[in-house]
């Protein structure tokens, strides 16, 4: 994706801060630049009737692809240590299996840590006068 849009008398540009910066060349008084939060771009987006991707949305079907993934991983070390019990052979592969299974749930630890995260972050001692959103910079 492109960092910069050009549109005819303004550019938008993504800084490296995670702010977006407008610029518009085309002022009597030189070039005019306003610096928006991404707070500011969702909630301008949601006045024009847009909709913005939801964190906890996305981050919970990633979770419920990964508990997928572990109860699968768990049935199939279930039959392998059944399979290998019965042979009185090693357990070797079961082994390397359930080391998967501890990766796979070290995964859904830290996407359940992110899902609690908050989306947005008030700045310590910021004021909310007028009971306007307080948005970090």
């Amino acid at each position: 994706m492109h960092t910069t849009q050009t549109f005819p008398s303004l550019s938008i540009e993504a800084l490296p801060s995670g702010l977006f910066r407008l610029e518009d060349e085309s002022s009597i008084d030189g070039s005019m630049v306003v610096d928006l939060h991404p707070v500011q771009v969702q909630t301008l987006a949601a006045m024009v009737g847009f909709t913005m991707p939801n964190k906890t949305t996305k981050l919970l079907n990633r979770l419920a692809d990964r508990l997928k993934t572990v109860a699968k991983q768990a049935r199939d070390l279930e039959k392998m240590l059944g399979g290998a019990i019965d042979a009185g052979e090693g357990v070797g592969l079961e082994l390397t299996a359930t080391e998967f299974i501890a990766q796979s749930l070290a995964d859904l630890v830290s996407d359940m840590d992110l899902i609690q995260s908050p989306d947005i972050e008030v700045a310590p001692g910021a004021e909310n006068a007028g009971g306007q959103i307080c948005i970090p910079m």
